[in-house]
């Protein structure tokens, strides 16, 4: 009798972990089969686009299907999320109004030149679409780990910012400090050595390849605060030439206590040293308003959303080994860093709680707080969007960008200066790394 119940819970578990192992040995198999779909028996085209999300006539236009009919065991082949074909007797500018971006941007993600005719059935690339390809490549290793070559307006200085020990040399702070000022009269922080730290690792896993800052040091006022990152020689906007913005976002949100932001419709990435590890995506145009969402495109206002964070990779340390010209060693600590928003309302024990929360990533938050009994649903989240606003919105600064050569204004209407589509184009790249 006593046994009967232990009997039946080693029944369920026996089942539960069954089915486990049945979707983990299917999990895989979906996840490469997301390019391609069998048609079954029943299945119709808008059917098949809506479980993909993707729409009818770009699912026709990749699969060059004259109609509608489909029959079972027929192969498609499912298109990027950040394509779309053009429609018999479009424009450039009819499909930039029919996927919410600017004429320009549309020009640069595809390298048309201004008067390029395209083609029915043709495939435009959406600004900010880098192919899985390109993200999961492997750029070699540095022929010098640690040395890092910058480009600053038409400055290129080679720095060496960490040594064989991975220890932060003096010197490559002292030259990052220089770097990151927009001129000699900029009276500029030192740098973080953190930074340094974070710098060197991007340029070492991309090969060596020159890193051009877009933008470094900021005096507080006009849209930047006084507690952005970019005040304290922490942050920085940068691109690393022939390689996509959003590989460089990819590596360096996998980094303990270091932010990212992605702006898919600009010419750089930001990267800062901070306590908090911090994530956002902008899809606002140089000099625009944050328009924060996710790789998807913008949020809405009736639904807040949210991006899994991937799996740590490695650590940027709050504590760094500095070493001076002659030989000197010391240990930089990083400060807190807390902003007010991070513990507003939280006092004396709770506030101690939260900091340690909102170290932890996001479902293991959500439970603690659920099961906890702490108030603290309130907070979930604070820190990613708060930070983000702080540094994010006055990222896209378009004097910065016009200085380096990055992205101008969205043009939305141009309607006089193209052609209806009808004819070959001059490219179909799928990214533009200016």
């Amino acid at each position: 009798m006593t046994n009967a119940p232990r009997n039946r819970l080693s029944g369920w578990a026996l089942r539960a972990l069954g089915l486990a192992f049945v979707l983990g040995s299917l999990w895989p198999a979906q996840a490469l089969a997301e390019r391609h779909h069998t048609v079954r028996s029943g299945q119709t085209l808008a059917a098949i686009a809506r479980r993909y999300r993707v729409s009818v006539s770009d699912l026709r236009a990749a699969n060059q299907l004259r109609s509608a009919r489909l029959r079972p065991g027929q192969s498609l082949t499912i298109p990027d999320r950040g394509v779309t074909y053009v429609r018999r007797g479009e424009t450039l500018s009819h499909i930039a109004h029919r996927m919410h971006v600017g004429v320009d941007e549309l020009r640069r993600a595809n390298r048309l030149r201004r008067n390029a005719r395209i083609r029915p059935g043709q495939r435009i690339v959406m600004p900010g679409h880098t192919p899985e390809e390109q993200l999961n490549r492997d750029y070699g290793e540095a022929d010098h780990p640690g040395r890092v070559t910058f480009l600053r307006r038409s400055e290129r200085r080679e720095v060496q910012l960490v040594d064989g020990e991975g220890r932060v040399l003096q010197e490559g702070v002292a030259a990052l400090r220089e770097l990151l000022a927009r001129s000699d009269d900029d009276r500029v922080p030192a740098a973080n050595p953190r930074l340094a730290l974070l710098l060197a690792r991007i340029s070492d896993h991309f090969g060596g390849r020159p890193i051009r800052i877009v933008s470094g040091y900021r005096s507080a006022g006009g849209r930047t605060r006084e507690s952005s990152r970019h005040t304290k020689g922490r942050a920085t906007d940068i691109r690393i030439s022939g390689v996509p913005h959003r590989a460089v976002w990819e590596y360096c949100r996998r980094i303990n206590h270091a932010g990212c932001g992605f702006y898919p419709r600009s010419s750089f990435v930001h990267v800062d040293a901070r306590r908090n590890r911090t994530q956002w995506v902008d899809w606002s145009g140089p000099g625009r308003r944050a328009r924060y969402g996710t790789l998807r495109g913008p949020a809405n206002r009736r639904r807040r959303l949210r991006m899994p964070r991937p799996r740590v990779e490695q650590d940027l340390e709050l504590e760094v080994r500095v070493v001076s010209a002659d030989g000197q060693e010391q240990v930089f600590v990083d400060s807190p860093d807390f902003e007010a928003h991070d513990l507003e309302g939280a006092e004396g024990p709770e506030a101690e709680l939260l900091a340690a929360f909102i170290e932890q990533p996001e479902p293991v938050r959500w439970l603690a707080a659920r099961l906890g009994g702490v108030s603290l649903l309130p907070f979930v989240g604070v820190a990613e969007e708060e930070d983000a606003d702080e540094d994010a919105e006055e990222d896209a600064l378009g004097e910065e960008l016009a200085e380096d050569g990055g992205d101008d204004s969205a043009d939305e209407g141009e309607l006089a200066d193209e052609e209806v589509a009808d004819g070959p184009a001059e490219g179909d790249s799928a990214d533009d790394d200016a």
